[in-house]
């Protein structure tokens, strides 16, 4: 646990820095590598420039990636000027003895916005980035792409204060509840740094039990300790709590019927509730052409208790729905499906079984990362249990190649002033990519798409190189456009 006197206060909003700096090592890295910077400079005192070229030949970086490096880790707080030669400060000398990721972080949030603000965005329920993303713009980060609430998520999960939870959210950890009790989070309405500290309650006698405090706003709210904009469902939202609740109410059936055939057409699926006697309770279609589109009889069980178990499945009308349907596969969706029994019968019945808390994740998955058709074939084709961690991978990679695209036009934005046309093989050592380092076949292809007549956002050749097309607003209104008319 963090000792308080180990959290410096943070600087006033405006005063702190709105862009974070990363560091090798990916989301699990960022601060061993931080240590192996810490123990050199802690040992050598190296200047600025000494500091950047040993950046450079242990980390295989470019030289403007280094620099900046070194100018994040002295803005950040960490690494101090003393005689023209670099030390740690402080907070960083505390943070290197006492392993204490806690005073790393809290040295951060005191430099940089939205670090605790993001850990106190995950107090009440885990989040997506994008959601994360519209967080910070109420905070007033305009931010058009993730990469920056990707950037601190690598720091904040390389301190384990938070960690993937699947389907694309993130969840505080333990540790990461202790810090945030210990710190000072501006908020939209915030007066002052100083005037919201998140530590715990004062404890109340036993005869007068807490209740979480009023949220004040233009709408009246019920008691609740979510602010406005976490009471503000997105329709992705909105359909994911409509499965969850329909899951187990048992007297009205056709609600988790209705929910069900909403989030397949929702996941691009043409889907329509059946019901009635012979019939599955919702078809679902793929239509992928002649060849490739397949169709599913899926049937929805409701069940009070809250766990749905063979007893509950009938097994022949099933089998029946498949035929009567000539569907390509057939998928039980139900609250917790659980049992060996229930799965070897799934397994024997070629049945996929998709629990309700699953289809709700997919839907908040798919709003963040829509995936096609083709790459959700994988939860029917198998019977028993539905594993969706290769529908996880797909839409992890989408939003990959998102942020590759993002950092290419940033890129080249910042560098061909200076540098001219710049082709793949050159952005491929000056783009960051924690993650997963992207090759250049994958970078070329990404600069294609981005260069075709549709897209317009960057101009030039494989082999002259490329520059950014123009203004970032302007691709977005273009792909916009082009979104709106293929869905009208």
């Amino acid at each position: 646990m963090t000792n308080p006197a180990d959290i410096p206060p943070p600087l006033p909003w405006e005063q702190r820095g709105k862009n974070i700096g990363t560091l090798p090592g990916g989301y699990a890295g960022y601060t061993g590598t931080l240590r192996n910077i810490c123990e050199h400079t802690a040992t050598r005192h190296p200047t600025s420039q000494s500091l950047v070229t040993w950046l450079r030949n242990n980390y295989k970086l470019t030289p403007g990636s280094a620099e900046g490096k070194e100018n994040f880790l002295r803005k950040g707080g960490i690494l101090e000027y003393t005689n023209g030669l670099l030390y740690l400060t402080k907070q960083a000398s505390r943070w290197y003895e006492t392993h204490d990721d806690g005073i790393l972080i809290a040295l951060l949030h005191s430099r940089v916005q939205f670090v605790g603000e993001l850990l106190a965005e995950l107090r009440t329920q885990p989040r997506s980035t994008e959601e994360l993303r519209q967080a910070a713009k109420a905070l007033g980060l305009n931010w058009d792409s993730k990469a920056q609430v990707q950037r601190r998520r690598g720091w904040l999960q390389s301190a384990k204060l938070i960690e993937p939870i699947g389907s694309g959210r993130l969840a505080i950890t333990d540790a990461g509840r202790d810090l945030l009790a210990k710190l000072i989070v501006h908020t939209p309405n915030s007066e002052s740094e100083h005037s919201r500290p998140q530590f715990p309650p004062k404890p109340q006698s036993s005869s007068t039990p807490s209740s979480p405090p009023k949220t004040t706003s233009s709408t009246t709210v019920p008691e609740s300790d979510e602010s406005p904009a976490e009471n503000a469902l997105s329709p992705a939202e909105a359909l994911a709590r409509e499965i969850r609740d329909a899951a187990t109410n048992s007297k009205s059936p056709d609600r988790l019927e209705i929910a069900v055939r909403d989030a397949l057409r929702f996941l691009g699926f043409d889907a329509e509730k059946l019901g009635g006697s012979g019939k599955t309770d919702v078809l679902a279609t793929a239509p992928l052409g002649k060849n490739d589109s397949f169709t599913v009889a899926i049937d929805a069980k409701t069940v009070g208790s809250g766990s749905l178990g063979d007893h509950q499945v009938d097994w022949v009308t099933l089998e029946e729905h498949r035929r009567q349907h000539n569907a390509d596969y057939s998928m039980l969706v139900g609250p917790n499906p659980s049992g060996q029994r229930l799965m070897s019968r799934a397994i024997d019945k070629s049945v996929a079984v998709l629990s309700t808390e699953q289809l709700a994740d997919l839907c908040i998955q798919h709003a963040e990362a829509p995936l096609s058709l083709q790459d959700y074939r994988a939860l029917f084709e198998v019977g028993g249990a539905v594993d969706t961690t290769p529908t996880s991978r797909a839409a992890e990679d989408l939003g990959r190649l998102r942020n590759l695209a993002v950092e290419l036009c940033e890129k080249l934005a910042e560098r061909t002033g200076a540098f001219g046309p710049l082709t793949a093989s050159q952005l491929m050592v000056m783009i960051e990519q924690p993650d997963k380092p992207s090759s250049e076949q994958e970078i070329q292809q990404t600069l294609d798409t981005l260069a075709s007549p549709l897209a317009g956002a960057v101009q030039g050749t494989a082999s002259t190189g490329y520059v950014l097309a123009t203004a970032p607003r302007v691709i977005q209104q273009r792909l916009k456009q082009l979104g709106e008319q293929i869905a009208s």
